[in-house]
Parts: C-alpha cells; sequence; structure tokens
C-alpha cells in the first residue's frame, strides 16, 4: 500500500488539527499516488482535464505551445503544492510535464470538491494559487524579462538551481540567447 502521510500532514497543517481515521480512510480512497520519471506528459492540451495534482516529491511544468509551434511555460510546482487546470472539467489548454522524477498524488474534479467542502481551509490554499497565476500574468505583461528574472531570483531562488536554462527563458518568455544576455548583464553588477 502507497504511503500517503506527506499528504495527511497536508491536510493536517491546513485543518490545524489530527486526521481521525475515517479521514484518513476518506484520503486514501480519493487520492491516487503515482511516480512519474523526469519528461513525462501527465496532461495534454485538447483532453479534458479531470484532475487535479499535488506534488510529494519533485518538479512540474505547466505550458501551452503557441499556434507558432513555441512553448511558453506558465508556471512551475514543486513540492507541497498544487499544479492543474483551475478550469476543469473543461478541454484544457495546458501541458503539464515532470520536470524531475516526481511524485504526484491526483484527484478527480468530483472527489476534489467533496473535500473542498468538507475543509473550508484547503479553499484558502487554492485561493492563493489563484492570487499566484494572477501576479504572474500580470508581471508577464507589465515588467521587462530583466525585472521578471529578478523577482524570480528572489522569490524562488531555488527553481534556478533546479531548472535548466531554456526552461527559465521560456517562463520569462525571452529566446534563451537573451537569457544569456541578462545573466551576464547581472554578473557584471555583481
Amino acid at each position: 500500500m502507497a504511503d500517503y502521510s506527506i499528504l495527511y500532514s497536508y491536510f493536517e497543517h491546513i485543518n490545524r488539527k489530527p486526521l481521525m481515521d475515517e479521514e484518513r480512510e476518506e484520503i486514501t480512497r480519493f487520492f491516487k499516488k503515482s511516480t512519474f520519471r523526469k519528461k513525462t506528459m501527465i496532461m495534454k492540451a485538447g483532453e479534458a482535464n479531470t484532475l487535479h495534482y499535488y506534488i510529494e516529491k519533485g518538479l512540474l511544468r505547466m505550458y501551452i505551445i503557441d499556434q507558432s509551434g513555441k512553448e511558453f511555460n506558465i508556471l512551475f510546482a514543486r513540492e507541497r503544492q498544487w499544479i492543474g487546470d483551475l478550469g476543469t472539467p473543461a478541454e484544457t489548454p495546458y501541458f503539464i510535464e515532470t520536470v524531475e522524477n516526481s511524485k504526484v498524488y491526483s484527484i478527480s474534479e468530483e472527489n476534489f470538491h467533496i473535500l473542498y467542502k468538507r475543509y473550508i481551509s484547503l479553499a484558502n490554499y487554492i485561493r492563493k494559487s489563484y492570487v499566484f497565476l494572477q501576479k504572474r500574468f500580470v508581471s508577464i505583461l507589465s515588467k521587462t524579462a530583466e525585472e521578471n528574472y529578478e523577482e524570480l531570483v528572489n522569490e524562488h531562488p531555488d527553481l534556478i538551481q533546479r531548472l535548466p536554462q531554456y526552461q527559465i527563458s521560456s517562463y520569462l518568455g525571452v529566446t534563451p540567447v537573451f537569457l544569456s544576455k541578462i545573466l551576464a548583464k547581472r554578473s557584471k553588477k555583481d
């Protein structure tokens, strides 16, 4: 049987009290734990998206592909974070792929709503995801690539260490060559 202790711990943290046995059983029944190798596609654009994902270990990216075939990373999610299309269960425009070997819990939209009603604090954590996405989109539209890179370095320095430069450049909406220029300019300042 899979170890769900990370997930139990998460629900105890957001609920601010230990889980009862029935709650543990329900969580175990609602979630499926999966292990994915690096570069595994777990959600594809055009599919009906019916799952939400909580990451125990690893790093995932959500991205789109534009009409010319260019990838744009929308967000990265790592340990103890949720990822998925918030428009569930509609057809999704996003892809989700593992950047590292990952252990992930998935839950159906239907079961997610049951837990959402039962654990009011879960709503607050999901709301934080919405706020992050809104800030991310505003940042993309209103700041320069250099400013967005500085924000990434300051707010998520661990991602800089875990991601290859081509993934970071896609996240910033610039070419790898332009990112190299940003990095060279930064190193001259230091």
